[in-house]
């Protein structure tokens, strides 16, 4: 099967209207000027502050006012490294103008030690491309900074919560958000994330009842945030039949899904549990005095909710935390759940989606890696393809999981027995999702990805797709094409090809960053010679010859690159009689087919001749 991610967003323009939205509603907290000015200053700023007080939004903000919008910015990893034994960003990591953030907020002593041991050498890469960096300290703040370091710190202060609160509620367009009264949820020192899932529920509150007052949707709110808890293990405690029971969780696992399908999974359940009812479906309660039973009801369309903002939530988080004996039935259930014709996609997304955000906890997390796995073994479906991407879509798109599970996606990605199901899935949410806020992680697993696949070659083309559209992804991957071999890293046959693919020469002699093409780099040339000379070395002439010709061609018509071209494929010939006699054959074809004119031509000619005389010592009047 195809992966559906035929040509991935752009990461640079799609992540950027997910900040300006985030950079509309951002509060400046207390010592926000001095982090910006020693970010204009030094290119580089350590931020501290409390837990809670939103320094990753800081770092964000801090990098997207001083930018024009036209820079990537993206999340650096600082991990382990076990090829080469110590932590260290990707190389290439950085690329010209970059605007990066890297949370160090949960590293310990290790971790944050190995960073100042490293933190010169990743200045100097900072300052080399242009880039802005923001670092968020650990816990402890500025404590156990080196001396050299201090300058680059800054400490911030809580905004104030009430300023954050209503700022997001005027741009959802809550009316009178400016003067309402303010509620009780923010006499306790909230985490800012907090205040903002606060606002997004009053939102949510006056959207299912406009006509209500300020007072009306905050109590909603502040209910749906702290849970209905004690309400539903009250409810649960009365129902004591099985049917009960199943119905109450497929209502909240399906809220908005018409009744006849949450009636459907609630049967299904109690089949997957192995639920022995006896009782005659002539003797059972209709649906409408079912759903009164358990504080739902029906809308005019037929689709099932709980009357009360959260209680669907509270509900699925009692059956899952309280009920561990039915957690792997829950698992099954939906797995059954996906593969039902019945089911419409939306409301088998909402299901999945659900399950999901079930298993976003350190302790179940490996239920959502199972169940994913589950779903790609044996004959793939659309259904099970597409209910595995919505449930990693879920949790990498959480900032406490992300890292997990683009860590497992990692693991998935360099396994050399990947089913081709679940290399669909790995290659699609590379592509999606992970290339979104991770784009250099996202080129390592896609490029792990290609080297491994064999019957198809859709995480090549995912690659090449992503690379395509910018010059510092198209860096990326040929550093990893072409770096030298460190300690016990291995050699991948497929390399040369994907260089191949990648040695498009129009690409780079295009104008990049500033106007600048990536082939005026020295060090990009010097990974295109190293390219060309494995090329050379390891594939046949008919492999590479349509490739050499194109590059050839682009050096006839461009007088400007014309040196660069002909120099990389020269020094990456190595002095070999054979290729280099290769190399003036079809230079001299080039000539003859052109349609510049006999002096150009021969001008060309000359270049090349030039050249490839000078790499055999030979001297040319």
């Amino acid at each position: 099967m195809a992966a559906t991610a035929a040509r991935s967003p752009d990461p640079r323009f799609t992540f950027i209207e997910e900040l300006d939205w985030f950079w509309r509603r951002f509060v400046h907290p207390p010592g926000y000027g001095k982090a910006s000015d020693l970010l204009e200053t030094h290119r580089t700023v350590l931020l501290s502050g409390e837990a809670g007080s939103g320094r990753v939004a800081t770092a964000k903000a801090l990098l997207r006012g001083l930018s024009t919008g036209d820079e990537l910015f993206h999340e650096l990893t600082w991990e382990w490294d076990k090829e080469i034994g110590r932590y260290r960003l990707e190389p290439a990591a950085v690329g010209d103008d970059d605007r990066v953030w890297l949370n160090l907020a949960q590293a310990d002593e290790r971790v944050w030690r190995a960073f100042q041991e490293e933190l010169s050498s990743v200045r100097k890469m900072i300052v080399g491309h242009s880039a802005l960096l923001v670092v968020v300290l650990p816990s402890k703040g500025g404590e156990g900074l080196w001396p050299e370091f201090t300058r680059f710190h800054a400490a911030i202060g809580r905004p104030v919560a009430h300023e954050v609160l209503r700022r997001y509620l005027r741009l959802a367009g809550v009316p009178g958000a400016a003067t309402g009264p303010l509620p009780g949820f923010l006499r306790t020192n909230r985490p800012l994330r907090d205040v903002a899932r606060f606002a997004y529920l009053v939102d949510l509150a006056h959207q299912k009842n406009p006509g209500n007052d300020y007072a009306a949707w905050y109590k909603a709110a502040e209910t749906a945030y702290t849970g209905h808890g004690a309400e539903v293990a009250e409810r649960i405690a009365k129902l004591r039949l099985g049917p009960q029971r199943a119905l109450f969780l497929a209502a909240a696992m399906l809220q908005d899904a018409h009744v006849d399908h949450v009636y459907n999974a609630a049967m299904t359940l109690l089949s997957t549990v192995s639920y022995a009812d006896e009782c005659h479906s002539l003797e059972r309660s209709d649906l409408v005095e079912s759903l009164k039973g358990i504080g739902a009801e029906l809308d005019d369309r037929g689709h099932v909710r709980f009357e009360e903002l959260g209680y669907d939530a509270a509900v699925r988080a009692h059956f899952w935390h309280h009920m561990p004996g039915l957690r792997d039935g829950i698992r099954q259930w939906v797995g059954k759940m996906i593969d039902r014709t019945d089911l419409p996609d939306k409301d088998r997304d909402l299901l999945v989606t659900r399950f999901a955000g079930q298993c976003l906890h350190p302790r179940y997390r490996h239920v959502l890696v199972d169940a994913v796995a589950e779903w790609t073994k044996g004959p793939m479906t659309y259904r099970r393809q597409m209910a595995a991407h919505k449930a990693l879509q879920r949790a990498l798109n959480t900032e406490e999981h992300g890292g997990f599970f683009r860590k497992q996606i990692y693991n998935w990605a360099t396994d050399d027995h990947l089913s081709e199901a679940l290399s669909q899935v790995v290659i699609v949410m590379c592509a999606k999702v992970i290339a979104l806020s991770h784009p250099d992680q996202a080129i390592v697993r896609l490029h792990h990805r290609a080297r491994r696949e064999n019957r198809t070659s859709d995480a090549r083309t995912a690659l090449l797709e992503l690379v395509s559209g910018d010059p510092w992804f198209r860096r990326q991957l040929l550093l990893r094409l072409t770096q030298s071999l460190e300690g016990n890293r291995k050699e991948y046959e497929k390399d040369p090809d994907l260089f191949l693919d990648l040695a498009d020469p129009a690409a780079f002699t295009a104008p990049g960053h500033h106007g600048r093409p990536l082939a005026a780099n020295a060090e990009v040339r010097t990974m295109l010679t190293d390219g060309w000379r494995r090329v050379f070395h390891e594939r046949d002439e008919t492999i590479w010859q349509a490739r050499m010709r194109q590059w050839l061609a682009v050096a006839h018509h461009d007088d400007r690159h014309r040196d660069v071209l002909v120099d990389v494929l020269v020094s990456g010939g190595e002095q070999r009689s054979a290729i280099l006699g290769r190399l003036y054959t079809e230079a001299r074809a080039v000539s003859r087919s052109a349609e510049n004119g006999a002096d150009h031509s021969a001008a060309f000619l000359d270049v090349v001749l030039r050249k490839i005389s000078t790499s055999q010592g030979i001297q040319i009047p």
